[in-house]
């Protein structure tokens, strides 16, 4: 399910600066929503405006930009309480004062930002995967507890309910098994016979690409378009062994973290562009509508496989 990747509506945007989460209790304390003018927009988008799911309210911001030709959009607190909306919300009012914005004055300068993928390696109730002795939870695994589209606060069943259960099983089954030391696998490795690109600038190209054609809207022409990019940048990247006596730890680790971000970027663009339907955080613009018929199904993924397989919802 490496397609459905959740963003979050609202995080603080500075240009140069981390984009930080604003919680969504902002907007449930009554928060609007506004543009360049001055403008809430969101009910034109949703009955329930600003309350609407995440996935909602993402793409009515990229809609709103897109129409005021802006970077972002603003959250407007001005009418609350000032007092009670800093007791409310410490942290957020410390984060503003660093940028010299005045909640009480100033609408904070806000922008959507990938916040949680809901796919992952596909692991059971007790976090245990089709590797004897792998485990997974949290963000890396894919439980089936968020469905398409995850919803606010749910993290604690991943982290609390999983972690838990996955620790207890991962324990017992130690306690049966036998320590092994694998062999490393570099011998396994051919020498690389490509030439070598640039890691940070690949890096740094890559995150633009993803966010430009596989983000909160998505559509046939840019996912194929990306995975083309994808391609080319692996066939360049994918067989470096990034040998830290050689090129230093700090080198060998960005490469690693290349070919994983790689690995990953693939397996989403290529999920996004078979699944031709909009689901959940999943949002096709040419396939603008869900189609339980021929989509209510997960799409996996097993080595070497180049294309996910179908498989059924239970």
């Amino acid at each position: 399910d490496m397609e459905f990747i959740q963003f979050h509506p609202t995080t603080l945007y500075v240009a140069g600066a981390s984009r930080a989460l604003i919680t969504e209790a902002v907007r449930g304390e009554g928060a609007h929503l506004i543009d360049k003018n001055g403008v809430r927009f969101m009910p034109e988008y949703h009955p329930d405006a600003e309350l609407a799911p995440r996935d909602v309210v993402s793409r009515a911001i990229v809609e709103q930009i897109r129409k005021t030709h802006f970077t972002h959009v603003f959250l407007d607190v001005r009418h609350l309480d000032a007092q009670k909306f800093r007791e409310r919300f410490p942290s957020l009012a410390r984060l503003t004062e660093q940028f010299d914005i005045n909640p009480a004055k100033d609408p904070i300068p806000i922008h959507p930002a990938m916040h949680y993928i809901i796919g992952g390696v596909d692991a059971d109730h007790l976090g245990r995967t089709s590797l004897p002795g792998l485990y997974a939870v949290g963000e890396a695994s894919c439980s089936g507890l968020h469905g398409a589209n995850r919803l606010a606060s749910n993290s604690l069943l991943e982290g609390l309910v999983y972690g838990a259960r996955a620790g207890a099983d991962a324990a017992g089954e130690a306690k049966k098994s036998a320590i092994s030391f694998p062999l490393s696998l570099d011998h396994r490795i051919p020498p690389s016979t490509k030439t070598e690109l640039d890691v940070s600038d690949v890096r740094n190209s890559l995150r633009s690409v993803m966010w430009r054609n596989v983000g909160i809207e998505r559509d046939g022409d840019r996912l194929t378009e990306t995975r083309e990019i994808i391609a080319f940048w692996s066939r360049y990247v994918m067989d470096k062994t990034f040998n830290p006596a050689d090129i230093g730890p700090e080198t060998a680790i960005a490469g690693w973290e290349l070919q994983n971000m790689l690995t990953v970027a693939f397996l989403i663009s290529t999920a996004a562009y078979t699944r031709t339907e909009s689901r959940g955080a999943h949002y096709r613009t040419d396939h603008p509508q869900r189609e339980d018929e021929h989509w209510r199904l997960h799409l996996l993924w097993r080595r070497p496989m180049e294309t996910p397989i179908p498989e059924p919802i239970d």
